[in-house]
């Protein structure tokens, strides 16, 4: 069993190891299921899987440049609504920002239902819920204050540069 960011345990099967923070790869079958910010580091599986392969090429892409798209093909489970935002997230281009209430206001919501379901994201980078902020300033990431100096890292790999 694997401790996830949220501190809920998890197996993984792959560990990443980002320049900012290990993340933990969870497939369902051929597609991505969730990737979680490790708190300590863990041991990957010893032979990845093709589809963990190409999830590591692409956040590999992801690092080198943050422009870079991703073609993954991911297992989103969550309400209808938490697939709306999530399929928002999608959209704002690397390098750009969107408040809690600019988003809200673009799906006709709340800021607060807007921070949670990216709170319950669960993929994190390739799902870019770190290009969403408060409208006085960075907000929180992942349901975690303590992991905002991910968010920080992910907006000025980006090019994001106000923080």
């Amino acid at each position: 069993m694997r401790k996830q960011a949220n501190g809920s345990n998890q197996t993984y099967d792959a560990i990443y190891r980002s320049p900012v923070a290990p993340l933990g790869i969870t497939m369902q079958g051929y597609r991505l299921a969730a990737m979680d910010w490790l708190l300590e580091a863990v041991p990957a599986p010893l032979t990845p899987s093709k589809a963990v392969t190409q999830v590591v090429r692409s956040l590999d892409q992801y690092f080198a440049d943050s422009r870079s798209t991703s073609t993954i093909t991911f297992n989103l489970i969550g309400t209808a609504f938490q697939q709306r935002v999530w399929q928002a997230l999608q959209t704002i281009p690397s390098g750009e920002v969107m408040t809690y209430g600019q988003l809200a206001r673009r799906l006709k919501t709340c800021a607060q239902a807007i921070g949670q379901a990216c709170r319950t994201n669960p993929i994190a980078v390739l799902i870019p819920c770190h290009r969403v902020i408060a409208a006085q300033g960075l907000g929180g990431y992942m349901g975690e204050q303590r992991q905002t100096r991910i968010k920080k890292w992910l907006l000025r790999h980006e090019g994001v540069t106000w923080l």
